[in-house]
């Protein structure tokens, strides 16, 4: 204490420049000694690294929480955030994934929101991988020249699906028409300007016909954009989402192209077939032969004069006027499922080979999914690893945790039921089954990007307007060394 006032003393005589020198540097440490008091999370790891100075923002790497990212969802107080990093070593001894993973769901730190900071920095003993797994050499796209897609749907219903387009048609030489409703000639050039930065062959035509109309005229602009290289003409809806490229363009290697071939799949729900006939459906994608092709052009007028929707009228077309029957790939799917579809994306099974539906009748983020391809490669999407303590990562999809151990190898099924009378109407198509698990703790995912040759991944579990909400961020990265 007399120290303190010999101190003040001092300060009485001190000239008024001195004064705001001292005033000034006192304002500064208390600033900085406030900034370094936030308290750690509930584990007791403090999650603050080091105070970012102004230039840092742009080498923070990957080590940091995107508080805007949180707060662009909706959550603006406080939220529980763990982070769980996997190191990727890609190698071309690759086996294939196991189903398991030594590492348990990550603890979680207490963070706040309330802020104007953009992101907060990590200790670096959060950002270091729990655990290192193989993954397969990186490949080049697959080419897939020989394969034309159709689409019929309004340009802006295209623009919005350029990104999901991208992750399958890329740099893959495939070749994408869309027939859409005349519209003002610099729209239609944006939009094909942002398909050519995405690396999608994309052409766009104009057309006042009906929708369905529209549809079944892609026959014939398929047939005639073809060149000596192509073997297969696939219409697509623009919510049809294929997962692997490669996969598809493997798959179809083993159908004869030089022979009529009507491939596609069927609805999954037996309520809806009744209705719409035994065909295949288009938002899994119908894919023709161009000697088929040739055939439904002598007939097309004919074929035309059916005013069914499109999938339905290209079926009438080859039972009417063909011997071609439908080939079923089991791996295509249109998902009629309404409501809940995590079940069916969470159950293990292989990846698929198309999906349809994603942002319609249920949501599924299906560009996010994608993202970690670029540091697992096609292979380790949608795969299930079990943790060890019995949580289980859907990678580009969910963490979750059952309520009950039993049978979770079975498909979960978590959406509504069909209006078929006769029993189950999707347990031809998907089952076997086991019951909604009411209880079971599920994040989703919410976000992801590549950064840094990393894919963060943010998975959220909301637990309501009372209670912050629950961040998993999965961070994928390529092992160092």
């Amino acid at each position: 204490m007399q120290r303190l006032h010999h101190s003040f003393l001092q300060l009485r005589h001190t000239s008024p420049l001195k004064l705001f020198a001292l005033a000034a540097a006192f304002i500064l440490v208390s600033a900085s000694l406030v900034f370094y008091s936030t308290p750690a999370g509930p584990s007791g790891v403090d999650l603050v690294a080091s105070l970012p100075s102004s230039n840092d923002t742009e080498s923070k790497g990957t080590c940091y929480v995107d508080l805007e990212l949180l707060r662009s969802h909706g959550y603006n107080s406080s939220a529980n955030y763990a982070r769980l990093e996997i190191a990727v070593t890609r190698t071309e001894n690759f086996t294939g994934f196991s189903d398991t993973l030594p590492a348990r769901f990550p603890a979680y730190q207490k963070i706040r929101l309330d802020t104007v900071k953009p992101w907060l920095p990590l200790s670096p003993k959060i950002c270091s991988p729990a655990v290192t797994i193989q993954a397969p050499l990186p490949v080049a796209p697959p080419n897939a020249s020989h394969i034309l897609f159709g689409v019929a749907t309004t340009l802006r219903r295209l623009d919005e699906s350029l990104p999901a387009f991208a992750h399958w048609a890329a740099g893959t030489d495939a070749r994408i028409y869309a027939v859409v409703d005349s519209e003002v000639g610099s729209e239609i050039r944006r939009v094909q300007q942002r398909a050519k930065e995405l690396d999608i062959r994309l052409t766009i035509i104009q057309s006042d016909d009906e929708r369905l109309d529209q549809y079944f005229s892609l026959l014939r602009v398929l047939l005639k954009h073809r060149d000596a290289s192509t073997q297969w003409a696939v219409l697509i809806d623009d919510d049809t989402f294929f997962p692997s490229m490669r996969n598809l363009v493997n798959r179809l290697a083993i159908y004869d192209p030089t022979k009529p071939q009507y491939i596609g799949a069927l609805t999954e729900d037996l309520a809806q077939m009744f209705s719409w006939s035994y065909m295949a459906y288009g938002g899994a994608g119908i894919f023709l032969s161009m000697p088929l092709l040739e055939q439904l052009d002598k007939v097309y007028d004919d074929c035309n004069a059916i005013k069914t929707t499109g999938d339905r009228r290209v079926a009438r077309c080859i039972y009417t006027h063909t011997p071609t029957k439908l080939t079923w790939d089991r791996d295509l799917y249109q998902l009629d499922l309404r409501g809940d579809a995590s079940g069916f994306y969470e159950s293990g099974r292989p990846l698929p080979l198309s999906v349809h539906h994603w942002k319609s009748w249920f949501q599924a983020d299906m560009v996010g999914l994608g993202q970690v391809a670029a540091v697992c490669g096609d292979a380790c999407l949608l795969h299930r690893w079990r943790l060890k303590d019995n949580w289980f990562l859907v990678n580009g999809f969910s963490m979750i945790k059952y309520s009950s151990p039993e049978n979770v190898d079975l498909m979960e099924k978590t959406w509504e039921d069909s209006k078929y009378r006769g029993g189950d109407g999707f347990a031809f198509s998907l089952g076997p089954f086991r019951r909604k698990d009411e209880d079971k703790i599920s994040f989703r995912l919410q976000n992801a990007t590549r950064q840094d040759g990393s894919v963060r991944q943010i998975y959220i579990h909301d637990l309501g307007a009372e209670k912050p909400p629950e961040v998993l961020e999965v961070v994928w990265k390529p092992a160092s060394g």
